[in-house]
């Protein structure tokens, strides 16, 4: 008999108390609940996306055709690029095949130029983008383009597309 009892009190094992387990998963779990930040949200604007690139050559477009709803999309797209520099900044803006000073007052003239004057079908743009622009400059020329949509009192429509390694 002496066998079993030594038996039953080696198998026993040591005593963990659970108690204090518990306590410590619950001070982390409130540590945690506690301190969460969650990230801000980024603010929001209205896009109407449009096609990845114009279907025609704006040279196609007859010189002597006047501006009309009847015009294809791909006509009333103002084709816009912008080429970053090594460190993120914009290097160059280029608006329908011309380059334009990288100076904000610059920008919003040219852009002026195109969508105050009557004769000029412009109504949306595509703005194809390098990828290495910092999202700063990029929100500086959105600004630009959404103020001159409604300094000529139409709706702003953008549409993004990535510069390719070949474009620009």
């Amino acid at each position: 008999m002496n066998r079993r009892r030594r038996k039953s009190e080696g198998e026993e094992g040591p005593q963990v108390p659970v108690a204090p387990m518990l306590d410590m998963a619950f001070q982390l779990l409130t540590f945690f609940v506690l301190t969460y930040r969650a990230a801000p949200v980024e603010g929001q604007f209205v896009m109407n996306l449009l096609p990845p690139q114009p279907a025609t050559s704006m040279a196609a477009a007859a010189a002597d055709a006047s501006p009309s709803d009847d015009l294809p999309v791909s006509l009333r797209t103002l084709p816009t690029t912008l080429k970053a520099a090594g460190d993120g900044s914009l290097a160059r803006v280029m608006i329908n095949d011309t380059e334009i000073p990288n100076e904000r007052l610059a920008l919003e003239k040219e852009l002026d130029h195109y969508l105050l004057d009557p004769d000029v079908p412009f109504d949306q743009t595509l703005i194809k983008v390098d990828p290495n622009l910092r999202y700063s400059e990029l929100m500086t020329v959105i600004d630009a383009f959404t103020n001159a949509f409604l300094k000529a009192k139409k709706e702003p429509k953008l549409s993004f597309d990535e510069l390719g390694p070949d474009e620009g």
